[in-house]
């Protein structure tokens, strides 16, 4: 019965529900703000931050999330 039932982990759970890496995603597509040709980690985690989706978030955290989607800035 072990096997179908997660244990525990350590460290900190994720701040990325499903809803907020929909909303990360749609922002990483959107255009950049005004005066920037591209969306940065910094710019995307402050935006997060800005409409409430997360309470708080790194830009390394937003950049991991990114890469797990298989998304990128470039």
């Amino acid at each position: 019965m072990d096997a179908l039932e997660e244990k525990p982990r350590s460290g900190q759970p994720t701040k990325f529900s499903k809803a907020a890496q929909a909303q990360l995603t749609a922002l990483a597509c959107s255009e950049a703000p005004e005066g920037h040709s591209k969306w940065t980690l910094r710019m995307l985690a402050d935006k997060l931050v800005e409409l409430q989706v997360v309470a708080s978030v790194s830009h390394q955290a937003v950049g991991e999330q990114l890469k797990k989607m298989s998304l990128s800035l470039g």
